[in-house]
């Protein structure tokens, strides 16, 4: 049986951006029970690990989380702490208990492809947050977007090599904006360099403004603590190329 290397090729893509680990291990500094949702590969979820601290990976792709495990279970047992990464949907969860920190990191929040998705893990979260509890999360400033739109590509684009195993793999993407929607729908083609084996990875996005997402945070009960354009925690500008944002239940 030949082995499906997606998520693998998946993780390999997608690595996060420069500084958002230190950012989040600022951000649960100090903290002992912490809750990411849409786990992936468990990048963050090894980053926060440590010694006396609960770290839980709510994941929905069965590839992702057999990932995640693989990665968790690499860490020292010194630092390991308690990672584990359970099966759940981001919209809708319940975990029996409270958490300090929750964390929705790299664009996650535009995974949520409808206001209702957004509107009810909003509430999930708000129920799961401790008293005094935070929630952080970023994505990538869609207001440039919004004003002009992104464009689509009208074939693959070559992106660039991906060795993963044993193997090499080219990389070519496409994308189309369904703009009236605010829509963005992604591929990633990935072809062996032995042509042996082709895969694709596709990522939908509904992608919101600074303002709709500000609107979005205080309907469901949240006041906002900190609002920057970057993970060095400069001020938020229409320019920016992250929008990063922690909150609090009111």
């Amino acid at each position: 049986m030949k082995r499906d290397f997606t998520p693998e090729l998946y993780a390999a893509t997608h690595r996060g951006n420069l500084g958002d680990l230190a950012h989040y291990r600022a951000v649960c500094r100090g903290t002992t029970r912490i809750l990411e949702l849409g786990a992936g590969s468990g990048r963050l979820l090894a980053a926060l690990a440590r010694a006396g601290r609960e770290v839980v990976g709510l994941e929905l792709d069965a590839g992702q989380r057999r990932l995640a495990r693989r990665t968790t279970q690499e860490l020292s047992v010194t630092r390991r702490g308690s990672v584990k990464v359970v099966a759940g949907d981001m919209r809708k969860f319940d975990l029996g208990r409270p958490f300090e920190r929750i964390l929705l990191p790299y664009n996650a929040l535009f995974c949520l492809l409808t206001e209702r998705d957004a509107r009810a893990c909003l509430r999930s979260v708000r129920a799961a947050l401790a008293a005094g509890g935070l929630f952080a999360f970023d994505v990538w400033n869609a207001d440039p977007v919004l004003r002009y739109g992104l464009g689509t590509s009208e074939a693959d684009e070559p992106l660039f090599e991906l060795t993963v195993g044993q193997r090499t793999f080219s990389v070519f993407e496409h994308t189309h904006e369904a703009r009236a929607r605010q829509r963005l729908s992604v591929s990633y083609r990935y072809v062996a360099h032995d042509a042996s084996q082709s895969f694709v990875s596709k990522i939908e996005q509904r992608y919101l403004g600074s303002k709709q997402i500000k609107a979005l945070l205080e309907s469901a009960g949240f006041a906002i603590q900190s609002w920057a354009g970057d993970f060095a925690g400069t001020p938020f500008r229409a320019g920016s190329p992250h929008l990063v944002v922690s909150a609090r239940a009111r």
